[in-house]
This record gives structure tokens, C-alpha cells and sequence, in this order.
């Protein structure tokens, strides 16, 4: 079940913003004023009288000097009017600590900040002149201004109509629990605060638990979402992949012959030194389709060489398929019933020319190359999935969090990572809010960054203008966070040499046919062993969602470890609105039709290598295998 994240923090404000006095002892102490009469602590007559001159003062029917001369006569003259006077001035002593940051925290998360108290003009006065928290409410509702007090229900209904939100949009902090009832009573999500702690740390305890913030660590604290461990161990030889596009080839191999006939069109192209989504945009603009109804197996590299099919839903007549670009063709097309989707291949075929390394280490790399058909692949994400900056899995974090604000600042902005120089110009003037200067300098591929300051410079808000590069984009970065949990997995498992092991609370992949089962006791160790050995099972990690199979015992730990590392649990993959369904994956992968060789052309010495790898798997995780701590020019 999905659970709404707040759209207002509505607080009440002593006892939750500002520190009050709790009794007329505490008010004497504070303004200095000796206490002759000790009102509400003991069995006093006037009490009621006192309350109800305290109702219609917080209801905006009594002025504040009015309200002085009835508490003077209700004391019987044991107090003067300054006297009381100075002791409702003292009756507010502060905010609390941390409230103000707090507040900057939940704005930044795109929450609108309120309040609705039991209050009066004169403290509502006092608290907009002292307050620094007072001033951070963007929307402020008070009982002298809607001549109501809580906890009756119509003054909740009032600030319904006035902030138009719904109940089940409010979150509200009280001290008191009978108006924190009255607001549960209407549908609100409502905490009471003990305001003799910390009200700053029990709303964000609230917070936490409706995951408007995160249970861990901080975005910027995220751990690299690569692999950092190697099967193969030994010598680092170094080089360079994708020195030129030309050195880098992949062609996809099909899933399923195609029938000839059927409402999509699929093409065979070959693109170079092109991204995905540039791609997209210009067969959206050659077939006159919205390229986000163009379908595709998978992504492929933006410094490379590639041939990948594509389909486009035209259904009636041939289009014309000759297309003008430098680095985009058309090689063929063919007539097909359903729509190419993610996943549809068998797997890619590359081949790879590794630069600055001597060719005579060949020998090396070649050995390294039998382990890994041997032993199989550590099945890892390579830095395509995390994009140019390697922040995906983060942008995966925010959208999971709903939390628009920061992912625009981490798109758009200068954030504390590494982006291109080219980007810089547009960035600063995104930091200073200038949107509609930056686009100019936005360069052609910088799609997403160059969509969310347009959405911004119209003003619209963070979370329509993320929502409007749609759910493709949204679900992609989502994959992300769940791919760099995954490596931290498999990090861990190849540094503890497991990677080729079985437990019992392990979920095995089944090679042949694809499915899994869980790894109990009712198979020894010795036969898991011959198992993995001969290929035809594989230990798997966490794609985490909602129907994810989960393991148990130590192996559960450590895989939820490593979703807290990146500061998420398990469960919010499942609790937000763009929840992933989840999937186990295998932890490794065969290597196949694999060859090697090197040599010199007129660019240098090289080492090349080629070989097949199943849909899904990464060419760079095989290459920094063979090769380690191998450098690639451009991801």
C-alpha cells in the first residue's frame, strides 16, 4: 500500500515553536513579578472566570487592554495591570533549538509549512517580532483570527477551506492532546509533542516514518555506486577504452525473429557518439511519432559504435526510411505485431579495442579471460547506468523520497558533484534562479537539465516540473539506486570470495530458464556446490520492490545494509508512487563466443577483445576484469 507523503506541516505554536511559560509561577519568574496569587494551582474559585476571559481573548473578542482590566478584577487587585502585563509579555521565552532548521529542512523538501494556534494579538505580535521560526510559516492561522479555538472541530474545517488542502495532506504537531484527537478526528495525521523535550526532534521523528526524510545518510554521503572489487586478481595493466567511438562496437543480438507483419515498424540502426535519448529525438523527428512512444531493448553507449533495433507504431504505409544525420543510419526495416520493449534481446555482442597498454600483455589478459569463462562474470552495473555525473542512483533516492526540490537542485545546479565544463554557464544561473538565461547555454544533449529550467522558468512547480519528463525517466533513475545497492552486494561478496557459494536464506538463479528458488536445508552443500560449479545455478542480489523475492539469515542483513548505505530501506521501494515491481538478479553471468588479440595500427598498440554477454550485463565490468583499474575517456 502507497502512503501519501505530507503536502503542509501544520504545528501549533507554544509548546511546539516557541517555549511558553507552563504555569503563573513560571510567568512571575519570568517578568520579575513577586507572586501574591498562585491562579490554577491549587483549588482556586476564579479559575473558571480566569478561562473564559483566556476563551474570548484567543477568539478575538476581548482587546488586550480589556483582557488586563478583567484579570486584575478577577485577581481581586493582588496584581496590578502592569504587573500582569509584564507577565503576559514574559509568558513567551524563545524558540526552541533546531525548529528553524527544521523548518528549512521541510520547505527544501517541497512541504508547505503552517501553523494553527491558540493564541492572541498581542503574543501573535510579540512572536512576529522575536520569532525567527514564526517567520519561516508561509501560512499562519490563529485563533484570534478566526474566532474559533481548538479543539472545537469547526476551526480545523476553517483552515481546510482557507489552505485548501485535505485532511489526509496535513501533518499537525500539538502539545495538546485533546486537539491532537480533534485533528485525527477530521482525517489528519496528527503527533503529540511532549513540550518539555525536544518538539524539534519528534516532528522529525514523524517525519522520518512518512519518509519525508531519510532513515540514513545524507544524499551527498552516498557511497559510490561502482563496483570497486575484481574476481580476477593480480597485476593492474591499465589502459583505455572508447579512446575513439570506433574502438568501442556493439551489436545486439535478437531475442525473437520478426513476423513482417503488424502495426510497428522496427528499424535497425547504427548510431555513433549519440546518446539514448538524442537518439529518440531524432527518429521521433524523421517518423513524426513522440519519441517517447519509440520502443528499444535497452540503452546502448553514447562513445561507441552501435547497432540496435528500435520500433516505431505506424500503421498504415511505409515511411520513408532514408535518414541525412552524420552519426545516425537506418540499415533496415521490418514489419512487427508488438512493441520492442526493454529486455527484448538475447544479449550484445562487442568488441573492444583497448588503447595505451602494451599488446604484449596479451598473455596476461588472455588467462584472465579463461578464469572468467570458467568462473563467470560478477554480473555488475557499469558507470552507463549511473549517467555522465555517476549520480542516477541519487536522482533514484529523491524520486523515491518525492523530494522535487532536490532533485531539481542536484539537475540543474552546482552541486558538490563533477559535471561538464560545458555546463557550468547554465548551471551558475540556475543556482541564482535565473532559468530562462540558462537556456542558451544548455548544449544540445543536455535534455533533462534543459527541460527542467524551461518547466521552472514558466513557473511551475519542482514537483510538476520533475513529473513532466514522465515515468520512463523517473522509473530509469529509480533502476539506478536499486542497481548501485545491487554492486554494493556484489562488492561485498566478491571481496569475501562468495561469489561462486550458496547459504542457507540465499535465492539461487536457475541459468536455464531463468527462475529462482529459495536455498534451504534440504539440498547439502555438496550438491549447491556441484551445482554452481557446473554453471546451471548462481547465488543473486536485490533489485529491490514490491515483489521482490527476499532472502533471510545473514545474507537479508547484509543486502539491507547495503539499501541503508544509500540511505533508503527495503520497504520504501515498495511505499512510494513509482514503485518498482523488483526482481532477483544473478550475481553472475557466462561469457560467451570469447576471443582475443592484439596489435598496432596507425592510432597505436592495442588489445582487443570480443565476446557475448546476455541482455542486462555490462561490457566495462568484463574489461575492468580483464584488465583493472582500466580508464575509460568518456562514459
Amino acid at each position: 500500500m502507497t502512503v501519501a507523503l505530507p503536502k503542509v506541516l501544520c504545528v501549533d505554536l507554544g509548546g511546539v515553536v516557541v517555549r511558553i511559560c507552563r504555569s503563573w509561577r513560571e510567568g512571575c519568574a519570568a517578568a520579575n513579578v513577586e507572586v501574591r496569587a498562585l491562579w490554577g494551582e491549587s483549588d482556586d474559585a476564579s479559575l473558571a472566570q480566569r478561562h473564559d476571559a483566556v476563551d474570548r481573548y484567543q477568539r478575538g473578542l476581548t482587546t488586550h487592554d480589556a483582557f488586563l482590566d478583567e484579570l486584575v478584577a478577577i485577581s481581586q487587585g493582588a496584581y496590578s495591570r502592569d504587573e500582569i502585563d509584564r507577565v503576559h509579555t514574559g509568558w513567551i521565552l524563545g524558540d526552541y533549538p533546531g525548529i528553524v532548521e527544521l523548518f528549512a529542512r521541510v520547505r527544501a523538501r517541497g512541504i508547505a509549512l503552517a501553523c494553527l494556534s491558540n493564541t492572541n494579538d498581542a503574543h501573535w505580535r510579540q512572536m512576529r517580532a522575536t520569532s525567527a521560526a514564526f517567520g519561516a510559516i508561509e501560512m499562519r492561522h490563529a485563533s484570534h483570527l478566526l474566532a474559533l479555538n481548538k479543539p472545537d472541530d469547526a476551526i480545523y474545517a476553517a483552515f481546510e477551506q482557507a489552505t485548501g488542502f485535505a485532511p489526509h495532506e496535513i501533518l499537525f504537531a500539538d502539545d495538546l492532546i485533546e486537539n491532537v484527537r480533534a485533528a485525527e478526528a477530521r482525517g489528519w495525521t496528527a503527533i503529540h509533542i511532549d513540550h518539555a523535550r525536544d518538539p524539534a526532534s519528534q516532528i522529525e521523528a514523524a517525519l522520518t516514518a512518512l519518509r519525508v526524510f531519510s532513515t540514513s545518510v545524507a544524499a551527498h554521503e552516498m557511497p559510490s555506486p561502482l563496483l570497486t572489487h575484481t574476481l580476477c586478481r593480480g597485476e593492474r595493466l591499465g589502459g583505455v577504452i572508447k579512446a575513439r567511438a570506433s574502438d568501442f562496437l556493439v551489436d545486439e543480438l535478437p531475442l525473437y525473429e520478426l513476423s513482417g507483419e503488424g502495426e510497428h515498424l522496427y528499424v535497425g540502426i547504427q548510431k555513433q557518439e549519440m546518446t539514448h535519448d538524442e537518439m529518440l529525438h531524432l527518429i521521433g523527428e524523421h517518423f513524426q511519432v513522440d519519441p517517447s512512444t519509440i520502443g528499444s531493448a535497452g540503452k546502448k553507449d553514447r562513445r561507441a559504435v552501435t547497432r540496435q533495433t528500435i520500433s516505431v507504431n505506424l500503421l498504415r504505409g511505409e515511411p520513408p526510411v532514408e535518414l541525412r544525420h552524420d552519426r545516425l543510419a537506418i540499415l533496415w526495416t521490418k514489419r512487427h505485431g508488438n512493441k520492442l520493449r526493454t529486455g527484448h534481446l538475447a544479449g550484445n555482442r562487442f568488441v573492444i579495442r583497448v588503447r595505451e597498454i602494451d599488446p604484449l600483455k596479451a598473455p596476461v589478459v588472455y588467462r584472465r579471460l579463461r578464469t572468467l569463462i570458467q568462473c563467470g562474470v560478477p554480473n555488475g552495473f557499469g558507470p552507463q547506468r549511473f549517467g555522465q555525473r555517476l549520480n542516477n542512483h541519487r536522482l533514484g533516492r529523491f524520486v523515491l523520497e518525492e523530494n522535487w526540490t532536490a532533485l531539481l537542485t542536484e539537475l540543474t545546479g552546482t552541486s558538490n558533484l563533477p559535471f561538464p565544463e560545458h555546463q557550468r554557464a547554465a548551471r551558475l544561473l540556475c543556482d541564482q534562479g535565473f532559468y530562462s538565461e540558462s537556456l542558451p547555454h544548455w548544449a544540445a544533449g543536455d535534455w533533462d537539465e534543459r527541460k527542467m529550467a524551461l518547466a521552472l522558468s514558466r513557473g511551475w512547480t519542482a514537483s510538476r516540473s520533475v513529473k513532466s519528463l514522465g515515468g520512463t525517466t523517473l522509473r530509469y533513475w529509480v533502476n539506478a539506486l536499486q542497481s548501485a545497492i545491487f554492486n554494493r552486494v556484489l562488492d561485498r561478496r566478491i571481496e569475501t570470495e562468495q561469489l561462486n557459494t550458496l547459504s542457507v536464506g540465499d535465492i539461487a538463479y536457475r541459468h536455464e530458464g531463468g527462475s529462482c528458488f529459495v536455498v534451504d536445508a534440504g539440498e547439502s552443500a555438496e550438491s549447491l556446490a556441484a551445482r554452481v560449479k557446473a554453471f546451471e545455478i548462481s547465488p543473486t542480489g536485490p533489485l529491490f520492490g514490491s515483489k521482490m523475492l527476499a532472502t533471510s539469515g545473514a545474507t537479508a542483513r547484509e543486502e539491507h545494509e547495503a539499501a541503508c548505505a544509500h540511505g533508503v530501506t527495503p520497504e520504501l521501494f515498495g511505499a512510494s508512487s513509482h514503485p518498482p515491481s523488483g526482481e532477483r538478479r544473478p550475481l553472475r553471468i557466462a561469457l560467451a563466443n570469447a576471443s582475443l588479440d592484439s596489435g598496432t595500427d596507425e592510432f597505436g598498440g592495442y588489445i582487443r577483445v570480443a565476446f557475448d554477454l546476455p541482455a542486462g550485463a555490462f561490457a566495462t565490468v568484463v574489461i575492468d576484469e580483464l584488465l583493472r583499474a582500466v580508464e575509460s575517456l568518456v562514459v
